[in-house]
């Protein structure tokens, strides 16, 4: 029997940044960087239908001598189908091996506000073995990555895949549909519009075979905490953190200064992998996106983000509550709200005793 390994499984020697929204792959001395950002976190400036972004990345080696300068233009059209799905952004250059910084930028052109971020990597000795299998859709001459291939609706549909190791052949599922390619050479780009059907749930799974190992692997869709990092500052990130960390972790992550921040967060992230190894962080994960729901969900004030609020604190925690109870009508008492955890065998009480719907913890000492 051949054996299986996963994706999730695998140690390669590929990097997702911290922001998760610039990924690289390294093949031979070139590297292939992705940048893909939220289409929700695109403005449009008043009356138009349309915005223009550029994306550039500056690199400069361990010697912070520049090295090359990417940069590209894309016009956004607004539509409601791009609406929870990313804008990616291709860039390839010739690295030798060293570490390097990436600053990178994204400006929109007609309105002129810009966002600056700075990311590290290395480049070692070994190529990725297998990159992620990425899903890139185009319609109406726009490519985008989707975040679901339920009910698609789109002009194409390819699969990108790059891959150093000798593969033999990759067997895609689609629903009850199978395709088997042989003959490989990457990277692999296949039309996957024929298999995906309208009104259908197009569960797609890919497994690349390797002599008497075979590899089991997912498509790469757009997730929302991939642009976790350009919605919140390196502060913002470590006061996000305090909710989860102990007592030491904290002590040293609030004592830093914000040139060591960026490292010691990924330090963090590191020392508190379920999966230590492997290209996914499922804790990172869960927190990042936490974090984005209860932005979502508990924002009551445009300077009271919903992560800083009580509810937003014990959602990043404890996640979603198995029951809610509510009088928001309540007579003779402040309007309130029960969270029930039966597994966890908590209950936390919310009121709303300014009248303007921020509701604070009345039994904090159930949280701790």
């Amino acid at each position: 029997m051949g054996k299986i390994i996963s994706l999730f499984l695998l140690l390669l020697p590929f990097c997702l940044l911290s922001a998760q929204e610039l990924f690289y792959e390294h093949y031979a001395n070139e590297v292939a960087m992705w940048v893909v950002f939220p289409y929700n976190s695109i403005n449009f400036k008043k009356g138009s239908d349309a915005a223009l972004y550029q994306v550039s990345l500056q690199i400069s080696d361990a010697k912070k001598k520049q090295v090359a300068t990417l940069e590209k233009s894309q016009i956004i059209p607004k539509r409601d189908w791009l609406s929870d799905c990313g804008l990616p952004m291709r860039f390839q250059q010739e690295l030798p091996q060293g570490s390097y910084n990436i600053i990178l930028q994204i400006k929109n052109k007609a309105m002129g506000d810009k966002r600056n971020y700075s990311r590290q990597f290395t480049i070692g000795s070994s190529s990725t073995e297998i990159g992620l299998s990425w899903i890139i859709a185009k319609r109406e001459g726009l490519e985008y990555l989707p975040h679901t291939l339920s009910e698609l609706i789109a002009d194409e549909v390819k699969l990108y895949q790059s891959y150093s190791i000798p593969l033999d052949s990759l067997k895609i599922t689609i629903d009850n549909q199978v395709l088997t390619v042989k003959n490989l050479q990457s990277p692999i780009v296949l039309d996957l519009l024929p298999y995906l059907q309208t009104n259908a749930q197009n569960l797609m799974n890919l497994i690349f075979y390797e002599n008497n190992i075979y590899y089991n692997m997912e498509p790469f869709l757009f997730s929302p905490w991939y642009a976790y990092s350009l919605r919140y500052s390196l502060e913002d990130q470590i006061r996000q953190i305090r909710y989860i960390a102990n007592q030491n972790e904290w002590k040293y992550l609030r004592q830093l200064p914000k040139e060591k921040q960026a490292e010691a967060i990924e330090a963090f992230w590191k020392t508190n992998d379920p999966s230590p190894g492997t290209i996914r962080n499922e804790l990172r994960e869960k927190f990042y996106q936490r974090v984005l729901t209860a932005d979502e969900q508990f924002t009551v004030h445009k300077k009271i983000a919903g992560w800083t609020t009580d509810q937003g604190r014990i959602y990043i925690k404890y996640g979603e509550p198995d029951d809610i109870y509510s009088e928001v009508y309540a007579l003779d008492k402040y309007p309130y709200i029960i969270w029930y955890y039966y597994d966890k065998n908590l209950e936390f009480i919310f009121a709303d005793i300014t009248g303007y719907g921020q509701y604070t913890l009345r039994n904090k000492d159930e949280e701790y």
